[in-house]
């Protein structure tokens, strides 16, 4: 009899022990704590709001000639794209977020530009980060789901990158961190200014004002493709599209005018650039006018990231002829952008 009641208690106990087991997954050797529930996420905590340090903009050329270019400030009220992905991500059309930052005016230094702001939101962890900018007041640069961006001329776009940035708050209890750009923007588009002068006082026919109404380059791409995380455009599908520089100044009547400053796409010199300078000249003492376009040509490599300079002489003999107008062409290393800013430190 005692034997048949010890052999129940320990086919009791052993019962228990299985139980529990099979409840808390002793076999497994998983915790006996409960799993967390599906679909949930850890806690990471607040997200923390990143701000741009600006203060010192340099400019890089995107054929790999080194950081030979000026440095400039980001102009106040100028705008970039950030596009964040997890550290290490390849695929380019699918960032975790992406936010328009603008420039601000420096708490310390009234009319000077200070930090860049926006409303991007990381929780701590480890990111790449992505700025695009076409270095402009209204417009930003907009990711396609492929990854790419296609930029046609007249749009100054340019980029910079930032991998393997920690977010963290900047101090105990804060949620807000501000980031240093450890690289400059690199400058993707090429730079143009036009000039239009008569060659010198003493014109075959004499010519009392000359002004300059527009000049058109031929022989551009129409768009160029960049995909995020390249160093370079992807190649041109072709050279048939034109550029018009329609706004021109001078200083004072004798001197030449100089078109507004334009960014085109860049162009590797397999074609001629043809230009047509439309040109009203009055002469005669001003009894007689012509008004007319001119033409020039020239086989030009245009680089990203250099600024060039196309100056054309008239030589004025009362009709149209080719030879009429000489042109000449400066490049420069270095950009002169202190009219309107650019940006990326």
């Amino acid at each position: 009899m005692e034997y048949g009641l010890l052999t129940l208690r320990l086919r009791f106990r052993l019962i228990a022990v299985l139980l529990v087991c099979a409840l808390a997954g002793c076999g497994s050797g998983e915790s006996v704590l409960p799993d967390a529930e599906p679909g949930t996420e850890p806690d990471l905590g607040e997200p923390v709001t990143l701000a741009f340090n600006l203060y010192s903009a340099a400019l890089t050329r995107a054929d790999g000639a080194g950081t030979t270019s000026t440095t400039e400030d980001m102009a106040v009220g100028k705008t970039f794209r950030i596009y964040a992905f997890t550290a290490g991500a390849v695929n380019f059309g699918a960032p975790l977020d992406s936010r328009v930052y603008t420039v601000q005016e420096s708490e310390t230094t009234p009319g000077s530009p200070g930090k860049a702001t926006g409303n991007l939101t990381l929780y701590r962890g480890t990111y790449d980060l992505y700025l695009v900018s076409y270095n402009s007041s209204t417009e930003v640069p907009e990711l396609s789901t492929d990854g790419s961006f296609t930029v046609g001329n007249g749009r100054d776009f340019m980029y910079t990158k930032m991998e393997g940035i920690v977010v963290q708050p900047d101090k105990t209890g804060e949620n807000t961190m501000l980031v240093s750009l450890p690289r400059p923007f690199t400058r993707m588009g090429a730079r143009v200014v036009t000039t239009v002068q008569t060659k010198n006082a003493t014109q075959p026919v004499p010519v009392t004002s000359l002004k300059a109404n527009w000049i058109r380059i031929k022989g551009l791409a129409e768009t160029l493709t960049y995909k995020l995380g390249n160093t370079a455009w992807e190649s041109a599908s072709g050279y048939s599209s034109s550029f018009t520089f329609d706004k021109f100044t001078r200083e004072t009547t004798g001197k030449p005018w100089i078109s507004e400053a334009q960014v085109v796409l860049p162009v590797d010199g397999s074609q001629m650039l043809d230009f047509e300078v439309n040109l009203t000249v009055r002469y005669n003492e001003g009894a007689d006018s012509y008004t007319g376009s001119f033409p020039a040509s020239i086989q030009k490599v245009l680089l990203p990231g250099m600024t060039y300079q196309f100056d054309f002489s008239l030589t004025f003999y009362g009709v149209l002829k080719p030879s009429d107008l000489t042109l000449a062409v400066k490049e420069y290393d270095t950009v002169d952008l202190s009219s309107d800013g650019l940006g990326g430190d």
